[in-house]
């Protein structure tokens, strides 16, 4: 209970950060970091530490490669690692899954919005077939074109996601068995 309490808090507290100042404090997820591996620790002796641990590296891992490709700031890797420390490594990896399809539904929805959906569609395909086909030259995106959203929501709501079905017993919404 003390850990999904602690998870709450850091959702609730990234959540009205991302939306209002459009980052992630330092000041959240390093305690977030912290506490996870100690409350794995206390809650799950040297199991329980493990698991923190590994929810920890895997968030941390999944979202840093895609800051490595651009589009994801620090602070959004760092929600992720103090998430998955808080949560251990099940929830962790069903969090990452349900961040992606929300992700995904933000930037349609983001698309649909501002009229470029068909415009992005066209530049990703001609970027895809430019990449694919050996003879010509592969066509860059252009980052102008791309809109930011605050990926701390998607975050929040794959790791929400995650841990009320964990909670609730019901099961993966992908089907997923651990």
């Amino acid at each position: 209970m003390v850990t999904m309490t602690a998870s709450a808090a850091v959702m609730a507290g990234a959540l009205y950060s991302d939306v209002k100042q459009g980052r992630i404090p330092n000041a959240l997820t390093y305690p977030a970091i912290l506490l996870g591996l100690a409350l794995g620790f206390a809650t799950g002796g040297l199991g329980g530490f493990v698991s923190s641990l590994q929810g920890f590296g895997l968030g941390f891992l999944i979202l840093f490669l895609g800051m490595m490709f651009g589009g994801i700031g620090g602070g959004d890797v760092k929600l992720a690692a103090g998430l998955g420390a808080l949560t251990g490594l099940h929830a962790t990896i069903l969090g990452l899954l349900y961040m992606g399809l929300l992700s995904g539904v933000m930037a349609l929805g983001i698309m649909i919005w501002k009229g470029k959906l068909l415009r992005s569609l066209k530049n990703m395909w001609r970027y895809i077939f430019t990449s694919l086909v050996p003879f010509l030259e592969p066509e860059e995106l252009d980052e102008q074109n791309s809109d930011a959203f605050p990926l701390g929501v998607a975050i929040v709501g794959g790791w929400a996601w995650a841990l009320v079905e964990i909670q609730l017993g019901v099961g993966s919404f992908l089907g997923l068995d651990f």
